[in-house]
């Protein structure tokens, strides 16, 4: 699935040293796409931080929002965080918590989920792009995708390291957006986000069985179903749909 996001931090991915890269193809950059892809859907347990850092510029170091959250996955299980938001997914469920609004969204599972930062809509990606580029740095490899004037983005970066992990995604926008956006007027900045990817961990690293448990969150009356316990005063909303 596209790192949406969706999604992508604390670490610049601006380099203090001019990159060299190198013009590939797609069929190459296919590759490196589904072989990360495929990581992401066939490691059945595993943990990982993910931090997301907003930036006013292309070269700003100084973050303007930074969220640090996690990401963990116990085969059809996971529990995210990321960006305020709270997400649970069992066999049977999606369930999304916004603490902050008193919200919950219960929807059908979405198996595409699993992989949030696969990069699984690499088709899409690669086929509106108008350049793709490799370059090493340091140990790790660098690659870039860049695209036309239309496009939301004017490019996405991706930090690979030698064993394959993902470490850093990075989307400049292309479009500028006021610097103070209470105020319409105020100096236009071209922002970009970096999402950096930490701390992995495979196998038993912690979530406990009841974690993305329904029953800790509603109780279902018919096919009616009520916030319960501590989200007892949420705001349901219930967007599944009859698979019938």
């Amino acid at each position: 699935m596209i790192i949406c996001c969706w999604c992508w931090l604390a670490v610049s991915t601006l380099s203090a040293q001019a990159l060299a890269w190198e013009n590939i193809g797609k069929d190459r950059m296919a590759n490196v796409l589904i072989q990360l892809n495929d990581w992401f859907k066939n490691t059945p347990n595993y943990a990982v931080t993910v931090t997301h850092t907003s930036f006013e510029t292309y070269t700003t170091t100084v973050p303007y929002e930074k969220s640090v959250g996690y990401f963990k996955k116990d085969r059809e299980r996971y529990h995210s965080f990321l960006l305020g938001i709270h997400t649970f997914q069992n066999a049977a469920y999606k369930i999304v918590v916004d603490t902050a609004n008193q919200t919950m969204l219960v929807a059908n599972v979405e198996p595409g989920i699993l992989n949030a930062y696969a990069l699984e809509g690499y088709t899409y990606l690669l086929n509106s792009c108008s350049g793709i580029k490799t370059a090493n740095s340091g140990s790790d490899k660098k690659y870039r995708m860049e695209y036309g004037i239309g496009h939301p983005l004017e490019r996405y970066e991706f930090l690979l390291a030698p064993d394959g992990f993902l470490k850093e995604v990075v989307l400049y926008y292309r479009n500028s957006v006021p610097k103070n956006p209470d105020n319409p007027a105020s100096e236009k900045v071209t922002p970009r986000l970096n999402i950096t990817f930490s701390g992995y961990k495979k196998g038993n690293f912690g979530m406990t069985n009841d974690e993305c448990d329904e029953k800790k969150f509603f109780i279902k009356k018919g096919n009616k179903l009520l916030p319960t316990g501590k989200y007892r005063n949420f705001n349901l909303i219930d967007q599944r749909l009859s698979l019938n």
